[in-house]
């Protein structure tokens, strides 16, 4: 079978439902040999905030896929969610498919699909997979 999905993005911001969809990607990434780049994207304001939180939670993510041989390439990035994940980080990690849970940490989040995702679907140069 044909790799469609060279490079698969899993951005992850800590909620449940992007762990979750983390792991759905790595489960994916082993059928097809992907190549995963894990990324936890911060808003501009949280720089200095729970860093060590942050690279513990990224860290105990890569240490899950390596316990399914499935190597990542993670970062803690900072910048506007929605732009970075579209934008920014499909093109400089030429991205073919971007895995996310349907809805982050938001208050409004468990009502309504995230707006981050919201965003991500509607304008992401890629295919997305929203998983619940």
């Amino acid at each position: 079978m044909e790799n469609f999905y060279q490079n698969i993005m899993l951005p992850v911001d800590g909620s449940q439902e992007s762990i979750d969809a983390f792991k759905r990607g790595i489960q994916q990434a082993k059928l097809w040999g992907s190549h995963i780049f894990l990324v936890h994207v911060l808003p501009e304001d949280n720089v200095g905030f729970f860093i060590d939180e942050r690279n513990s939670f990224l860290s105990a993510l890569e240490n899950y896929a390596n316990s399914q041989g499935v190597h990542i390439h993670k970062e803690l990035i900072y910048g506007e969610p929605r732009t970075q994940i579209t934008n920014k980080l499909v093109e400089r990690w030429a991205i073919d498919l971007i895995i996310m849970g349907a809805t982050g940490k938001g208050r409004i989040a468990k009502v309504l699909l995230g707006s981050v995702t919201s965003y991500v679907i509607r304008h992401a140069k890629c295919d997305v997979i929203i998983s619940r």
